[in-house]
């Protein structure tokens, strides 16, 4: 018996449940659901790369940094190509690139080539002091 004989004697009901398990488990999963509210001390040396323009830290699942402008932004530190957590800031581009397969993302989170067409999540920054809040 063939593959197909055999696929037409189940009937497409089969077929459809069969299918659908196997084409679901083979997806990207791109959300970034988990709620994002955290703070990080400036003073505190563990933070210190941010003292600097155009460095990052990754804390909390997600990439903080310093703009070359001096400004703080956040973002997801997984891609949304392949849901890689190898997102970091370019400072050369002032932009947010993937190491996995080089995807690129505007700070507001538009992607920047193909790889990066399917957007990045930014968070919001506060800064109080030298505390700085990380939030959705």
């Amino acid at each position: 018996m063939t593959r197909q004989d055999f696929l037409s004697t189940l009937g497409l009901g089969a077929v459809f449940v069969l299918t659908t398990n196997c084409l679901s488990s083979c997806t990207k999963d791109n959300s970034t659901s988990a709620a994002v509210d955290f703070t990080l001390d400036l003073s505190d040396p563990a933070n210190a790369a941010l003292a600097t323009k155009g460095n990052y830290v990754v804390r909390n699942g997600a990439v903080v940094a310093r703009t070359t402008n001096g400004d703080y932004v956040a973002a997801t530190v997984t891609c949304s190509h392949q849901g890689q957590p190898q997102v970091t800031y370019d400072k050369s581009a002032n932009a947010y690139y993937c190491t996995a397969h080089g995807a690129r993302f505007s700070l507001q989170g538009s992607g920047l080539n193909a790889n990066g067409s399917g957007g990045l999540t930014i968070y919001k920054t506060t800064l109080t002091g030298t505390i700085l809040r990380v939030y959705a």
